[in-house]
């Protein structure tokens, strides 16, 4: 097996290997644990966020509470 080469985020996204968009729903799914953990109110965590990410606060609603497709891949 081959060692997994060490490549930053531009590199990764450079060649194609990173998907952005899910990348960001993951780092706001972990800033709103965070957030969330510090017992601050839900509705007050999704403006902090959407002003964040630029984003409105019925789109961090969906990217938190939202089931993740899962990938098939098919033989």
């Amino acid at each position: 097996m081959y060692p997994v080469p060490k490549l930053s985020f531009e590199e990764l996204r450079e060649l194609g290997l990173i998907n952005e968009s899910e990348y960001r729903n993951f780092v706001i799914r972990a800033r709103f644990d965070e957030l969330k953990e510090q017992g601050i109110k839900t509705t007050i965590i999704k403006e902090i966020l959407a002003d964040e990410f630029c984003l409105s606060p019925e789109s961090i609603h969906g990217i938190y509470y939202r089931k993740r497709e899962k990938y098939r891949f098919i033989n």
